[in-house]
């Protein structure tokens, strides 16, 4: 027999009840991670912040390594949508070097846009050590939806290695200037790292 409408109506509701109270976990385990860190991160904590049963945390999450990696992919993936585009009217240019150009100065303005995201940062390279996989979890998400994108916007020779030099400068002037605080130690004009960045990475293309 088919279901009838009211019967699909319910599913609906249920499921987007189900989404609402992953949505809020997720979030109540934001807060918690970055202020007590992985290790000591409590599971009641993050049930309390959601407004959510210990046991309906459970329900969506095994364990607390699943909530973290789930919490990983979603900022990772709501970074880099920011970072691309979350919106036509937000898109990268059409022309691959003005495209790199504005993905360089969205990725250099992170500490004041994306706070949030670079504490993630800090907190994923500090328990690095302790629990690797949860790096890994990390690293391979940027692999799966930043690289590829990046690789792209290159036309000619070598692109990955091109990609991967143009991300890891900007890694590294983020780690050093805004996780370091090295701004004031080492000043640098991020206007001018990222047009000269672009000129170095897309010579001889």
């Amino acid at each position: 027999m088919p279901a009838s409408p009211g019967d699909a109506a319910v599913s609906t509701a249920r499921r987007e009840r189900s989404l609402r109270k992953r949505g809020a976990i997720l979030e109540g385990a934001r807060g918690e991670f970055l202020r007590h860190g992985y290790a000591a991160a409590s599971m009641d904590r993050i049930a309390a912040a959601a407004a959510v049963s210990k046991a309906t945390v459970y329900s969506h999450f095994s364990d607390k390594e699943a909530l973290f990696r789930a919490l990983t992919e979603r900022m990772v993936g709501d970074r880099l949508t920011g970072l691309f585009g979350a919106s036509p009217q937000q898109a990268l240019p059409a022309e691959p070097t003005a495209a790199l150009r504005e993905l360089a100065n969205r990725c250099l303005a992170s500490r004041h846009t994306h706070p949030d995201f670079l504490s993630f940062l800090r907190l994923v390279i500090g328990e690095s050590e302790r629990f690797p996989e949860l790096a890994k979890t990390f690293v391979s998400q940027l692999e799966r939806t930043g690289v590829g994108q990046v690789v792209q916007l290159f036309a000619a020779s070598q692109p990955d290695l091109r990609a991967r030099i143009f991300m890891g400068a900007l890694v590294h002037l983020i780690l050093m200037q805004d996780l370091l605080h090295g701004s004031d130690v080492a000043p640098i004009d991020r206007d001018q790292f990222a047009d000269l960045l672009v000129r170095l990475v897309c010579a001889a293309e």
